[in-house]
Order: C-alpha cells, then sequence, then structure tokens
C-alpha cells in the first residue's frame, strides 16, 4: 500500500463562485468530499500542499488523510481541476474512502521500455491503458501497477490477465483487454514473435 500523506484542510462556508475566487487569491483551493454514504463536505485546502502532491506519481491512488478541525477522513482524489496556464490546482473533488473494499483506478508503470528487444529492433511502443480500475481492500491499494516489458518483442501485446495485482486486488472488469503493445514493420521475424506470443499468452 502507498504511504498516508495527512494535509490540513478546513470546513468551508462561503460557496459560490465570488467566494472561491477570494480564496484562491488567499492561496487556498476549494474542494469537495463525498460518497460512502456521508453527507458532502466543502473544504478548502492550501495551494502549496495540494498542488505538490498532485504532482507526484500516483495522486489518484493515494491515500490521504485530510485533518479537518482535529478529525480524520481518509479519502482519494477523484477529480482535479487546473489552471490552464500554471496548472496549480483549482478545485479538487474528493471521495470518502469506503470501510472494506474501494474501487481504484490504479497507474500502470511500464518498465524497461526503452530497453525491450520489440523498441530495439525498431518497433513502436503503444500504450491503450494508463490505468487500470481494481477493486482494493482499503488496506491494501497499491500506488502503482508495474509490468517489466524488457522481454516484449514486435508483434507482442500484454493483456490484463498478465498482470501482477497485489494480494487483496483484483480487476473490475472481468475481460480481458491490452494494457500495451509492440508494432513494427510486417515481416518474417514479426510474425514468429507474435506467433510465439499468441503460444505463450
Amino acid at each position: 500500500m502507498s504511504e498516508i500523506v495527512t494535509l490540513p484542510a478546513e470546513l468551508r462556508s462561503d460557496l459560490g463562485t465570488g467566494a472561491s475566487r477570494n480564496v484562491r487569491r488567499e492561496g487556498r483551493v476549494p474542494a469537495i468530499i463525498y460518497g460512502s454514504g456521508h453527507q458532502p463536505m466543502s473544504i478548502l485546502l492550501e495551494e502549496k500542499e495540494i498542488t505538490k502532491l498532485y504532482r507526484k506519481h500516483g495522486f489518484k491512488s493515494t491515500v490521504i488523510e485530510l485533518d479537518i478541525s482535529g478529525k480524520k477522513h481518509k479519502v482519494l482524489a477523484q477529480s482535479v481541476q487546473l489552471n490552464p496556464i500554471t496548472d496549480i490546482v483549482r478545485h479538487v473533488d474528493f471521495i470518502f474512502l469506503a470501510d472494506k473494499v474501494q474501487k481504484v483506478n490504479i497507474p500502470v508503470v511500464f518498465e524497461g521500455k526503452e530497453k525491450s528487444l520489440g523498441i530495439k529492433r525498431g518497433g513502436y511502443f503503444n500504450v491503450i491503458h494508463r490505468s487500470v480500475a481494481l477493486l482494493c481492500d482499503v488496506k491494501k491499494i497499491p500506488q502503482d501497477i508495474v509490468i517489466d516489458v524488457v522481454n516484449m518483442g514486435i508483434g507482442t501485446s500484454i493483456f490484463a490477465r498478465h498482470l501482477k495485482l497485489p494480494a487483496g486486488c483484483e480487476l473490475v472488469s472481468k475481460k480481458d483487454f491490452v494494457i500495451a503493445s509492440i508494432t513494427g514493420r510486417g515481416g518474417k521475424a514479426d510474425a514468429t514473435e507474435e506467433a510465439a506470443a499468441t503460444a505463450t499468452a
């Protein structure tokens, strides 16, 4: 499980567009928390802190503990609005973490992509899904799923069934689907590698 990050927050009383502009000028960011049977909560965060966290890998799969007036709430970021020029966070939608099992979109990391056999032979690495939806034990939410692609050749694909999921996690979709593939010029070598990949898939 990824490390839990604690952020201070405060309840927001003034709502509306004008109020949002005012709090942003003060260096704060409006946000809302909802879901899991809780009443929605409007809150304020420090802009520097939430933007710094947003720019780190795996932001949406990071469990965040919001400290609101001494009461702590575990949440996950659901959606983020950014300033189109500066990429500073302008608004965040959070969801309350469920009691036992949580649906989470986990980013996929392709390890060794530049060194893979297919790329060395002039192939193209095609990413179909940069994240996968998982049902996870709330105590075992991973920050990412790492796939070693060093041995991938031209004409091969990684399917959902190839993912090594952490204990306590399973795919939301029961359908098998392609995560990534390497394509290149057609030829005998490509056909051989594709046949081998099909035989071992």
